[in-house]
Parts: C-alpha cells; sequence; structure tokens
C-alpha cells in the first residue's frame, strides 16, 4: 500500500483578485486527475500577496503526474500567470496524526 501524498505550495500572487478567481478555475480541473483527494485553498492573514495551496493526493506518483498535466491544461496557465513567486513547494508522507481530545457533551 502507498501512502497518501500531501503537497504543499506557498507562492506570492500578483492579483489577489485574479489570483483568487484562476486557482478556483484550477481547483475545479484538478478534481479530475488521477489520484486527487482534495485541495485546500489559504490566503495569508498577514500578507495579502501570499497564498498556500494544500493538496491531498493518492500518492506521489499520482502528485508528479499531476504537476505534469498542470504544465500544459490551458486553465492553469491563468493561475501560473499570477504567480510572482514560489516560497516553497514540497511533498510529504504523514508520519504520526494527533487529534484533539472529544469535547464531553
Amino acid at each position: 500500500m502507498t501512502d497518501p501524498c500531501l503537497e504543499l505550495v506557498v507562492f506570492k500572487i500578483k492579483d489577489k483578485e485574479k489570483a483568487r478567481l484562476a486557482r478556483r478555475a484550477a481547483q475545479d480541473i484538478a478534481r479530475q486527475f488521477e489520484g486527487f483527494v482534495s485541495w485546500t485553498a489559504y490566503e495569508s492573514l498577514t500578507d495579502e500577496n501570499i497564498f498556500a495551496d494544500v493538496v491531498f493526493w493518492k500518492d506521489l506518483d499520482c502528485a508528479k503526474a499531476a504537476s505534469e498535466k498542470i504544465m500544459s491544461d490551458p486553465t492553469f496557465a491563468a493561475l501560473l500567470a499570477e504567480i510572482d513567486g514560489v516560497v516553497t513547494m514540497s511533498h510529504y508522507a504523514p508520519d504520526r496524526t494527533v487529534e484533539a481530545p472529544a469535547v464531553a457533551a
């Protein structure tokens, strides 16, 4: 069995509204990629020009295959055009999960 893959991308954007709309369109396309699990889009609370994406894939192979598709997909071109720089992009495998204790009713 292969581990799920977390993809974390933190990037600077040129125009917040254009980037937000382009990212939402890209999310709708990514849902169709093999191995896609989820994509949560974040916006910095302290710097309006920083976005972060947390994407879960079935495994690393699916994440890598998706990154190749992204480079040639016209829907992603609009998002890539709004990126002013990548702060970090990495793939991670889970080590351990700790959850909050259940709250007594």
